[in-house]
């Protein structure tokens, strides 16, 4: 089940399956981009731990080497193995550092959506990612105060890109049923557009919903 399929229903105005419902209310955006982040680095970690599989094994192979003594051999032989566990060594190095990498981005990313960056309508979250990945490249992640300033600095200095944050509890149980009772940001206002929101309102409170619409067509 796909949340575009089940937006693409509401926008033809077909009812939603308890089904459906159920998936929008536990639909968490978070846990889907950790979840995903999660398996990439399951998969690089699965690729190094293969590297120095392979590097131990061929250490082995050139550990019996030498204990054979046998002048025989080539030293071209010799160094091709040299070569080769270079080669794997510095693959494993490469591996470990991706790996770091890629984790200290998710962190990132995941501190700047609990700090309140989120692209605006019309806002690549790709661009959003870019430049808060710029923003905290130098930033030491474990320092609060440091993280804070820096997310706070961004906020100000690019308050276009950022969507502003719905306040009011929109699409909790309770919700006013009217738009006079309504306290929160109109999510279908240009200003203050937001999709899931209004999803949630459509769903558990429909004639708020269609209300909220309405209003906002006419400014």
């Amino acid at each position: 089940m796909k949340l575009a399929d089940i937006l693409a229903k509401i926008a033809k105005g077909d009812a939603l399956t308890d089904e459906e419902k159920k998936f929008v209310g536990e639909y968490d955006e978070q846990k889907t981009l950790d979840t995903a982040a999660a398996n990439a680095r399951k998969k690089a970690e699965k690729e190094a731990k293969d590297a120095k599989d392979a590097l131990e094994k061929l250490q082995g192979e050139f550990d019996e080497f030498k204990s054979q003594n046998d002048p025989a051999k080539k030293q071209t032989e010799l160094d091709k193995a040299l070569a080769r566990i270079a080669k794997l060594e510095q693959a494993n190095k490469d591996k470990d550092a991706k790996i770091a990498a890629d984790a200290r981005t998710a962190r990132v990313r995941s501190l700047a959506k609990e700090a309140g960056i989120n692209p605006a309508k019309g806002v690549s979250s790709d661009t959003i990612d870019l430049l808060v990945d710029n923003l905290m490249a130098k930033v030491d992640i474990e320092d609060a105060d440091a993280v804070k300033a820096a997310f706070d600095g961004f906020k100000s200095s690019n308050a276009g890109l950022i969507a502003a944050n719905t306040v009011g509890g929109v699409g909790n149980k309770g919700q006013p049923a009217s738009v006079s009772d309504f306290t929160g940001k109109n999510p279908f206002a240009k200003e203050s557009f937001n999709l899931t929101e209004q999803l949630k309102l459509r769903i558990e409170h429909p004639e708020t919903a269609s209300a909220l619409e309405a209003a906002a067509q006419e400014k």
